[in-house]
């Protein structure tokens, strides 16, 4: 889809919403601390303010705009995004307070989110709305998780470093089948999988905000070398660090 089509989409939509909605999207593109998003009845993204950005790693609005969650994230989060928006357009009514274990950054924070049916002057469900922040660490749904949180803290710190998966047994104290089990219901993913995800955070903000070289950028964020560096985030993240850094670069050149 076109960015012409997209937008004629995201036109379309708010004229269909009215004036209120225009207002509701304004209001929370002011709120620095509270992540949003608006979709329609595809569950097309058709608003999403800079918090959410930030937390989905999304460098523009319109990099989103048109697009649905599984063609944005991995389908593991796309689903269970998708999954409350549907329910929502299926029953109309709203969902408040749902506490899910990690936003789309796959960091170890919890979410607690709400999501509201949008509708138009007929009363017709047009779309959703999601609200969410980010809770402490400390949040009871997930206290009998601290052993595992407190490896994902320890990796988020240390992950420049040759970390390996007997390190993170021992700092549970659990066995290595049980560890193994509890990390991937807690994160949806292996402990090796979650390591490399936050080395490739790194690797992406560095090609971002720096002009280090890829041969610098691998020595600092643990990989072995650039060939290993360019691999990973080829299928991870479905395009070379190269092109990566072309198309989001912060730095003036």
């Amino acid at each position: 889809m076109t960015l012409a089509e997209r937008k004629r989409l995201h036109r379309k939509f708010f004229e269909e919403l009215g004036p209120t909605g225009k207002t509701l999207r304004d209001m929370f593109y002011a709120i620095p601390t509270v992540a949003f998003y608006m979709k329609d009845l595809d569950c097309r993204i058709m608003a999403i303010n800079r918090r959410n950005c930030e937390i989905c790693n999304i460098k523009d609005e319109w990099d989103a705009i048109g697009f649905k969650s599984s063609e944005l994230f991995p389908s593991d989060y796309a689903d269970v995004f998708m999954a409350l928006d549907q329910e929502v357009i299926r029953t109309g009514k709203p969902v408040l307070h749902r506490v899910e274990r990690h936003p789309a950054d796959r960091s170890m924070q919890t979410v607690i989110t709400n999501v509201y049916p949008l509708r138009n002057h007929a009363g017709k469900v047009v779309g959703t709305a999601r609200a969410y922040f980010l809770a402490p660490d400390t949040d009871a749904p997930l206290s009998r998780y601290g052993r595992i949180r407190s490896v994902a803290t320890y990796v988020e710190a240390h992950y420049d470093e040759a970390i390996t998966i007997p390190q993170m047994v021992e700092m549970t104290g659990l066995s290595e089948t049980v560890f193994k089990q509890t990390f991937a219901k807690v994160f949806s993913m292996t402990p090796g999988h979650y390591l490399t995800t936050i080395r490739l955070n790194a690797v992406r903000h560095m090609l971002e905000t720096t002009d280090k070289l890829l041969s610098e950028i691998a020595a600092e964020t643990g990989f072995f070398d650039q060939s290993h560096l360019s691999r990973t985030f080829k299928r991870e993240r479905g395009m070379t660090p190269g092109e990566y850094r072309r198309k989001h670069r912060t730095i003036s050149d």
